[in-house]
């Protein structure tokens, strides 16, 4: 979503980018000396947490010293985050979460940390794609006729969102298709995967996973894939670049951050373990049990993907109008 991005914003990922490549590039050369502690801002059980549990004692091994969870849930993630920001810069402290950690600065009005400066992405873990869905009473076989349907009836239509994310997804394909369906807020996928099951709502934009249960018996009608590449999980499906909606980009993101002005070589290194352990079979079979695909980057492509996305939910908030929470 390339043309949401202001010059302001560009301006701050140069920024950003220009302090990744230049703090720290002395010292921390023994790191790591003793335990990391890694939080997880959400309940165990979580799929974040879930995730933690797996990378963490492949990433103890490879640096040589302790990996320990503790999970800081409350407040959608925003108790955890401020206790990671508010941590000593020395690499000891290191935060697993999702795509959220981008969107909280735009949705709310009061956060207790610069995003900017105070969170350093170390690695990204694994993405899943968003399948657009309808209940089969909705009269659109394709997403075309879908979208065209959004656009001649405003407002008649409704879709279900499970959360902050999965409402963003929803915000920003209003936008995209110029239509204004209706949002239902569930607590959770499951239940707004659900609702559209039952015709409580008539479509939704959700986690893959969250619907390999319904498609195969035709309890609901997938349209589209997120983005430009096939879910191998699903593949008849077309994705929405192919569909007529290009660089709809929306979905599940997991990843690795730290304090801002951690030493660099300790983010490199964090960064370079981190991939090896996401590729190897074992684990990366797993990330695909959970509907994610792996995605090893480097430290400043994972930064480009955090700015990029900060810009970009700000600017949907901006022009879907929606309203920013305390």
């Amino acid at each position: 979503m390339k043309t949401l991005i202001s010059g302001i914003a560009a301006a701050e990922v140069g920024f950003v980018l220009a302090l990744t490549l230049s703090i720290g590039k002395a010292g921390a050369a023994d790191y790591p000396e003793r335990r990391l502690v890694a939080i997880v801002p959400y309940a165990a059980g979580s799929t974040t947490d879930t995730m933690a549990r797996r990378i963490s004692p492949p990433l103890a091994k490879a640096l040589g010293q302790q990996v320990i969870i503790e999970n800081k849930p409350g407040a959608d993630g925003r108790i955890g985050t401020d206790a990671m920001t508010k941590a000593a810069p020395d690499g000891y402290t290191i935060l697993f979460t999702g795509a959220a950690i981008a969107m909280t600065p735009a949705i709310r009005k009061n956060i207790s940390w610069d995003p900017v400066r105070q969170i350093q992405p170390v690695a990204e873990l694994g993405e899943s794609a968003y399948v657009i869905v309808v209940n089969p009473s909705v009269p659109a076989n394709n997403l075309a006729a879908f979208v065209n349907l959004a656009k001649n009836y405003p407002g008649k239509l409704n879709g279900s969102a499970g959360g902050d994310s999965t409402g963003m997804a929803l915000a920003l394909f209003r936008i995209k298709t110029g239509s204004r369906a209706e949002t239902i807020t569930y607590k959770g996928t499951g239940l707004a995967a659900l609702a559209v099951v039952t015709g409580e709502v008539d479509f939704a934009i959700l986690d893959a996973s969250a619907w390999l249960a319904f498609i195969p018996s035709g309890r609901v009608r997938p349209l589209a894939v997120s983005g430009n590449k096939r879910l191998s999980a699903l593949p008849e499906i077309p994705t929405t670049d192919e569909a007529g909606l290009p660089d709809f980009d929306v979905g599940s993101m997991f990843g690795v951050y730290t304090t801002g002005g951690v030493p660099m070589n300790i983010v490199l290194r964090l960064n370079a373990e981190i991939n090896k352990i996401i590729t190897a079979p074992d684990i990366a079979g797993g990330l695909n049990r959970l509907g994610l695909v792996p995605t090893p980057l480097s430290v400043e492509q994972f930064t480009r993907r955090y700015m990029s996305d900060l810009a970009k939910w700000k600017e949907v908030v901006k022009r879907a109008n929606l309203p920013v929470l305390d």
